[in-house]
């Protein structure tokens, strides 16, 4: 009897133990499923960037940083920007304390002199409202940066990996990081007792808000209220003449390992925003924490039957954007039978607007996404 009992218990063990490997199996599939619909849509790296290279060199950098971090920063990682917001406090003149989107607060008892803008970015926005940097990174060709004004300057290298001793040699009296990609030079900086704001630029809203930083730390708060009007007014004037019924876009981003889709929070879907078209990666889950991408999916683009393909790109030249959506979409029937590929509504985003931040010439980015979504109402991109 005892060795019928066994037996039978062995058999039942045997059944639970193959049911629990098929459960096992069925939920792998699943997940194999479940990735298989999410790497339709690629992977991105956010944030402005030097060019197509700078993803083979990147690691390099955190590599470099992470030898002069401090404890605590965590190796190879940037904090997320939290409820930290850029602000400055009111008034005119010296004292001003401003606080950056890293939560950072800096206070200016006097006009600094000596200002290490490091970023393009904001190299851009500080010689636009009058100001110097007393050095530069390596400046692309699509930075927003009149290459009169740094030719003189000395290089502190790549934006995403700075040499920090060339900037410490320098001596300045404030660095102007960009929130992100150089997180861990302010860090560094902060430890030499040198003052560093870690500045974000993307949409509309952020340029302004940075301007007018920018602006008061320079003493220059007239001009950059000058400039924020006219801002008003060119993009007022552009979005006054939109049509009453606003075009459905789909925003691609090309670079040199696959495509993706721009999510709102992005420069272009900022844009688009302001447009007013519909962008149907809203709601979209982004590819990694404050991401600004989500996986390309042909499935779901052939569902929402975009009106507009956008295409953004990090690449070594605008013209590498045509040849990646080619050679990674244009071979696959499907894309063929998109209805704005088959119309012809294609339109390449030049990465001097959509992959720099434009500054204080972002509403030149509003126009030209205009014009190639409305070419019938703005005119043509070639016009």
């Amino acid at each position: 009897m005892n060795k019928k009992l066994v037996t039978l218990l062995t058999l039942i063990g045997c059944i639970i133990l193959l049911s629990f490997t098929g459960c096992s199996s069925d939920n792998k599939t699943k997940e194999i499923e479940a990735n298989v619909k999410l790497e339709g849509m690629g992977k991105d790296s956010s944030q402005e960037k030097d060019n197509a290279k700078m993803n083979e060199d990147k690691d390099n950098m955190s590599k470099e940083t992470d030898k002069k971090m401090p404890e605590g920063m965590g190796k190879g990682k940037m904090p997320s920007m939290g409820s930290a917001t850029l602000t400055v406090s009111e008034g005119e003149g010296y004292p001003v304390t401003i606080t950056d989107i890293y939560g950072n607060e800096v206070t200016l008892e006097k006009k600094p002199e000596k200002i290490a803008a490091i970023s393009g970015t904001f190299l851009g926005v500080l010689c636009d409202l009058g100001g110097k940097s007393i050095c530069t990174s390596e400046i692309g060709g699509g930075t927003p940066v009149d290459q009169e004004d740094v030719k003189d300057l000395p290089v502190i290298g790549k934006v995403y990996n700075p040499d920090i001793e060339k900037i410490v040699a320098l001596q300045p009296e404030l660095v102007i990081a960009q929130f992100g990609l150089q997180n861990g030079v302010v860090k560094v900086l902060e430890q030499s007792n040198i003052k560093a704001l870690a500045l974000h630029m993307k949409t509309y809203e952020d340029v302004k808000d940075n301007i007018r930083a920018i602006g008061r730390i320079i003493d220059e708060s007239s001009k950059a209220e000058e400039v924020i009007a006219n801002m008003e007014k060119e993009k007022k004037a552009l979005v006054d003449k939109l049509p009453e019924e606003s075009k459905k876009v789909v925003i691609l981003y090309a670079t040199s390992k696959d495509v993706s889709v721009k999510l709102p929070k992005s420069i272009a879907g900022n844009v688009a925003d302001i447009l007013k078209l519909e962008n149907i990666a809203k709601g979209c889950t982004p590819e990694g924490m404050g991401g600004e991408t989500t996986p390309f999916s042909m499935e779901y683009i052939i569902e929402k039957d975009p009106d507009v393909i956008l295409v953004t790109s990090m690449l070594s030249s605008d013209e590498d954007a045509k040849k990646v959506i080619s050679e990674k979409l244009g071979k696959d029937p499907v894309w063929k039978e998109l209805r704005a590929v088959k119309e012809g509504n294609i339109v390449y985003l030049p990465q001097k607007y959509f992959l720099y931040n434009a500054g204080c010439n972002f509403v030149d980015a509003i126009e030209y996404m205009a014009k190639g979504v409305y070419p019938q109402v703005f005119g043509g991109l070639d016009e």
